[in-house]
């Protein structure tokens, strides 16, 4: 479920949310995609380097959301974060974004993107 406050302040500004993951929205994420493989996912994203618990968990969820259920892209994804992680971020938050890269386009087309971004992310934080 996305929050109505954030998809006014992209309609309104434009703004382009940034993804909040909780410890324990983090641990429902990882248990849901993997089950009885949870305590392995959990081992492997320890791997990951940021400077905060917030960061940690923002690109665990990433990383979690591209692998798709995949544990062997896990490695691969933790190694790219490690290298980037806002090629991470971009690629799972931001796919629309990420396809156009830094083209200029029309405010309007840009918010729908942020918006329709947002929606397919906090619909898959939700599933």
């Amino acid at each position: 479920m996305y929050r109505i406050f954030d998809l006014i302040k992209i309609k309104l500004f434009g703004y382009q949310p940034v993804a909040k993951i909780p410890d324990q929205l983090l641990d429902i994420l990882i248990v849901r995609d993997y089950k009885s493989k949870a305590d392995i996912v959990k081992t492997k994203l320890k791997k990951i380097n940021s400077n905060s618990q917030a960061g940690k968990n923002r690109i665990s969820a990433n990383i979690i959301k591209l692998a798709d259920k995949d544990i062997n892209a896990l490695d691969r994804l933790i190694e790219k974060a490690n290298n980037d992680s806002r090629d991470i971020i971009m690629l799972a938050e931001y796919p629309r974004c990420a396809k156009i890269g830094f083209d200029e386009l029309d405010k309007k087309i840009m918010k729908q993107f942020y918006i329709d971004d947002f929606i397919e992310f906090s619909n898959w934080l939700t599933k």
